[in-house]
């Protein structure tokens, strides 16, 4: 039995392979058989390479975001809702307070003028520069001194409602304010008089539209402004005596120069100022309906020279010009007195004016000119005219003479200060021509009262 199983069991390799149903397939068959091996194996390594090939990056990307699209959706929400919030309140409040930050704003113009001792009228002419647009609501902007501890603003303006893009005038106009603390005022208004510059701080918060959104910047800046020098170039341009005297004392008028280098105009009213030679209180002038805008200004006065008192002191006058006398030149000063609007005394201009002491440099031929001009009712009479005169009271004019001789015989040459009187005994005069100029004027001017 083993044997013929072992017989039967023998595969021989040069057999024809067996059918399905067990029987042995003819030779005719094989090559066919071999065909479709071949084609199997082709189509296996085309599967093969197809699989291979990579994907690009905007492939993968792509599929990434189609796995994964409601987790970052989810996420993007998360961020939006932290986010937003933060930009309203934050980012852009932050931006637009570093855009008016930024802002110069420079006075480029503007009129104080007083209207009454707790009043003024004020126009502002300044600039403002975005980049982008913007629509400002009205502001009350509060003007104070920096240097002053506790933060006291003196005055309230308001800015109108305006639209800004890039370089926007903007114009506050005749707006009546009223003064909040005089004593910061005047400290503000004495550094106008005084110096080339002066500071102005300013503070207000405004609101911002930018489109529909809002925001709440706060302005707060110090701004340079030209302003006064001290009224320098202040001077008398013509004096002339009027005789006799009106029935109001008044005795003497002329021209006066109230120059202006700031950029701002300033009402001031109606003006007094005290006029003195060293520490003798000479007479005043008033100045009517003083505004004065940037430049030159020229204003008529009128005034009292007090004739009476100039008599008996005219020898401590004389020794007190003894220094601008040797230049050939008068010097008076002018003090402020009063300042009035409508009647009422404008306090926060005149703390300011009468600690002022303003120096007035005439030449003495120019003063003689006008005063010999006044009696011969020629403003351009000239001093050879009166050489062959008569003087009445000559025992007087040379006694007058003779005290200025002997007081200035021990002098010593120095300086008029402002707003100080060096004592008479350290002054002498060292002009000749202009003592015997000033002399003749006096006889003359004797002779005619």
């Amino acid at each position: 039995m083993a044997s013929k199983f072992q017989e039967q069991s023998h595969f021989e390799h040069d057999s024809p392979p067996a059918s399905v149903h067990g029987a042995i397939e003819g030779p005719s068959n094989a090559p066919e058989r071999h065909s479709d091996d071949a084609s199997s194996v082709d189509d296996h390594v085309q599967e093969k390479a197809a699989a291979a090939v990579p994907l690009t990056k905007r492939q993968k990307v792509k599929r990434h975001c189609g796995r994964f699209k409601w987790w970052y959706l989810g996420v993007g929400l998360i961020i939006l809702i932290i986010l937003l919030p933060l930009i309203f309140t934050k980012i852009l409040p932050a931006i637009t307070q570093d855009i008016v930050n930024s802002q110069k704003l420079p006075v480029m113009g503007g009129v104080f003028q007083a209207l009454s001792p707790t009043s003024l009228s004020v126009s502002l002419e300044t600039q403002l520069d975005t980049m982008i647009a913007a629509d400002l609501d009205p502001t009350t902007l509060q003007l104070y001194n920096k240097d002053t501890p506790d933060f006291s603003p003196f005055l309230n303006v308001t800015l109108p409602k305006i639209h800004v893009y890039h370089k926007t005038p903007v114009m506050v106009t005749n707006q009546t304010v009223t003064v909040t603390n005089e004593t910061e005022l005047v400290k503000w208004f004495d550094q106008v008089f005084e110096q080339p510059t002066v500071k102005l701080s300013i503070k207000g918060k405004t609101e911002v539209h930018l489109g529909a959104l809002k925001t709440y910047p706060t302005i707060q800046k110090t701004l340079e402004v030209a302003s006064l020098n001290g009224l320098s170039g202040f001077g008398i341009s013509t004096l002339q005596l009027i005789y006799p005297a009106l029935e109001d004392g008044t005795n003497i008028k002329g021209t006066i120069s109230l120059p202006n280098s700031g950029a701002l105009t300033l009402g001031l009213g109606n003006l007094t100022f005290n006029v003195l030679s060293g520490d003798i209180k000479l007479g005043y002038i008033n100045i009517y309906d003083v505004t004065l805008p940037p430049g030159n200004n020229t204003r008529d006065f009128n005034g009292r020279l007090y004739l009476t008192e100039l008599i008996p002191n005219l020898g401590a006058i004389l020794d007190s010009q003894a220094g601008p006398l040797a230049d050939g030149n008068i010097e008076l000063l002018a003090t402020g007195n009063a300042t009035m609007v409508n009647g009422m005394h404008i306090g926060y201009v005149e703390q300011v004016l009468n600690k002022k002491t303003l120096v007035a440099t005439i030449p003495v031929i120019k003063l003689l000119g006008d005063v010999i001009g006044s009696f011969t009712g020629n403003a351009n009479a000239s001093l050879s005219d009166l050489l062959g005169d008569t003087f009445g009271n000559s025992t007087f004019i040379e006694g007058l003479l003779d005290h200025w001789n002997s007081t200035s015989t021990n002098a010593t040459t120095s300086t008029l200060k402002i707003g100080r009187s060096t004592p008479y005994g350290s002054r002498t005069i060292k002009a000749p021509a202009t003592k015997g100029l000033l002399k003749m004027g006096l006889k003359l001017a004797l002779a005619k009262l």
